[in-house]
């Protein structure tokens, strides 16, 4: 009436789900090889990336210092400090009104540091009146210029109208684009 059931060892083996050893081994050389592309280009990517995003950084920065100095009506301030850390910071000119920080004054933003390796070679005070425009004192055209390890150039030029853009030469500063 019942039929044994004889026991066989493959057919449980042939229910099992999963990877086999030839399986993974192929999947992980295709990803150590895709690896091995991939790193070098993400390594080489990384001096301009971070000099990329500390131009864009100012630039912001610029565009916050202009909106707060139209806001509160008087002048704003970054100032900038190449050696030996690389660093600016933002003030508004609320109490003496003569393009110096001085005690009492509204500090935006202090001891704002780039991004790793990369360095401001050149800079000038930058400034905003309650208008937006660059302020008596500053001339004009305001650039700054930021560098690093690849010797890609950056440059955040300011004009009188208070117009802020962003520039980049890969020759050494011959050409900008």
């Amino acid at each position: 009436m019942f039929k044994k059931r004889s026991f066989c060892f493959f057919k449980i083996l042939k229910n099992r789900t999963g990877f086999t050893l030839v399986e993974l081994s192929i999947t992980l050389s295709l990803l150590g090889i895709l690896t091995a592309i991939a790193v070098p280009s993400y390594i080489s990517y990384l001096p301009r990336h971070r000099l990329l995003t500390s131009a864009r950084q100012i630039y912001d920065d610029m565009q916050l210092a202009k909106i707060r100095a139209v806001k509160d009506n008087t002048a704003a301030y970054i100032t900038f400090n190449t050696a030996p850390n690389n660093t600016y910071f933002i003030f508004l000119d609320d109490v003496t009104q003569n393009g110096i920080y001085n005690v009492g004054e509204t500090i935006l933003r202090n001891n704002i540091t780039l991004e790793n390796d990369v360095d401001i070679t050149a800079a000038n005070t930058c400034g905003f009146n309650n208008r937006g425009m660059l302020p008596t004192g500053i001339a004009p055209p305001v650039q700054i210029s930021l560098t690093n390890p690849t010797n890609i150039l950056m440059r955040i030029d300011v004009t009188t109208a208070g117009n802020i853009s962003i520039s980049m030469s890969k020759d050494g500063g011959v050409t900008w684009i």
